[in-house]
């Protein structure tokens, strides 16, 4: 990870690292280079962090700014909580109590529980085949850990 986007996550906390990204933490191969975070802070407030430590602000909606750091392409999804298509209402502080701290070599970056990114993994309008994909790959880690 860029430390660009280390020193802004610091900036942000408290932020989850969510998506393909978390996966690799829990070991799974990542498909690409980008990073999707959940953060707590004012949207006008986010878009300047990012431009302030060199991110070039591609778009943003109401729950959502996407920038780029070179070719690091960074989703910033914004809100209190978030409800899945199963109808489990996903919320941010309990998401990060139960989190897992990942310790970097000079940072630490908070990841949700195996049980947290299966919910997060069922957000969205539709099933995508990625999503199937990586919920069973952690409903697969979930059975050995508790073994």
């Amino acid at each position: 990870m860029k430390r660009a986007l280390l020193d802004l996550v610091a900036e942000l906390e408290p932020s989850l690292l969510i998506g393909g990204a978390a996966l690799f933490f829990y070991g799974k191969p990542q498909r690409s280079l980008d990073y999707d975070f959940w953060v707590r802070i004012q949207k006008d407030k986010l878009i300047q962090s990012l431009e302030n430590h060199g991110f070039e602000v591609d778009s943003s909606g109401p729950a959502m700014v996407v920038a780029y750091l070179d070719e690091i392409k960074v989703d910033f999804f914004l809100g209190r909580q978030f409800i899945n298509r199963d109808g489990e209402r996903i919320i941010f502080d309990e998401i990060a109590a139960r989190g897992k701290l990942i310790q970097l070599a000079d940072a630490s970056i908070l990841i949700p529980c195996i049980e947290d990114m299966i919910k997060m993994k069922k957000l969205g309008n539709q099933e995508r085949p990625k999503d199937v994909e990586d919920i069973a790959f952690l409903k697969t880690l979930m059975e050995k850990l508790t073994k």
